[in-house]
């Protein structure tokens, strides 16, 4: 059995955001596991951050890795938000120096954390401290011990007692990832779409259990992190950057009475099927 050390250490992306809602809720519950919330070094409220919760914030150098990512646009970063991808590419160099082999990658704005039982589908209930590392560190040995790139847990409107056996092909939000081989982190929004397109392209894989979800809170209900991009550009843009990275797979619909993205993941991720089914298969079955 792996070290939990090594793959079960939860990053908090964060930027503009010193109250940071998701170390606010590790805290209020007493998570016992390693945490730490990682900013940039050009974020003008790092000195709140550090006052707030001291030797838990980890600084990389923005400048730097801004320089070296790949936002898939020309726009530059000294009047548009970079968005999250110089921090997620930041983290994994900040998890590999301290020796991880994986790691988990959260959000600033996770209220709560809930599961759904296994024997009774509604039994869904609020996790509490020991629980959640438990589950946060038998998803991380799955990933590891399968080799799967990246390994996550639902958003709600995901998570059902009739799904709770299920996964998805892309992981919201809370993102266990290994180390070794990283998919850069791309895009200056929906880079979670992109990172899950760009991963099943490479011939790995990524998925996102449904027994254990999360709440945050509303999309654009605080400032900082993405917001800026969002108001200023709406979701629009957000599906243009998926559309680059897999025009043949990615569509601009409406959804949710706005614009949103639609993904045809047969058209991305390669399927094994049994050789029964193939057309050599199926003709020697004829045949019998």
């Amino acid at each position: 059995m792996i070290d939990k050390k090594s793959i079960n250490t939860i990053y908090i992306i964060s930027k503009g955001r010193p109250h940071c809602t998701t170390a606010k809720t590790l805290t209020d519950m007493g998570y016992q596991g390693e945490w730490f919330i990682v900013c940039g070094n050009n974020d003008e409220t790092l000195p709140q951050y550090k006052k707030n919760w001291g030797d838990r914030v980890l600084v990389f150098d923005w400048y730097e890795q801004a320089k070296k990512s790949d936002f898939l646009d020309n726009f530059g970063t000294e009047k548009v938000s970079s968005g999250a991808v110089p921090v997620r590419n930041a983290v994994f160099t900040i998890s590999k120096s301290r020796g991880e082999e994986r790691h988990w990658q959260f959000d600033d704005d996770y209220q709560s954390f809930w599961s759904i039982g296994e024997f009774d589908p509604y039994n869904v209930h609020r996790v509490g401290a020991e629980e959640l590392e438990r589950k946060l560190y038998w998803i991380a040995q799955f990933g590891h011990e399968a080799n799967i790139y990246n390994v996550g847990f639902s958003v709600p409107s995901e998570s059902m007692p009739d799904s709770r056996f299920e996964f998805s092909k892309r992981v919201f939000n809370a993102h266990n990832m290994r180390n070794e081989n990283p998919t850069e982190w791309k895009g200056r929004t929906n880079d979670d779409l992109i990172n899950a397109i760009e991963t099943h392209k490479k011939g790995q894989y990524e998925l996102s259990f449904k027994f254990l979800f999360l709440t945050m809170k509303e999309t654009q209900a605080e400032s900082g992190g993405n917001t800026d991009i969002y108001q200023a550009h709406g979701t629009v843009r957000k599906t243009a950057y998926a559309i680059l990275t897999e025009p043949k797979a990615v569509q601009l619909v409406g959804k949710f009475g706005r614009f949103h993205y639609s993904v045809n993941w047969g058209a991305i991720c390669p399927r094994m099927i049994h050789e029964k089914w193939s057309k050599s298969g199926l003709q020697k079955v004829n045949q019998d």
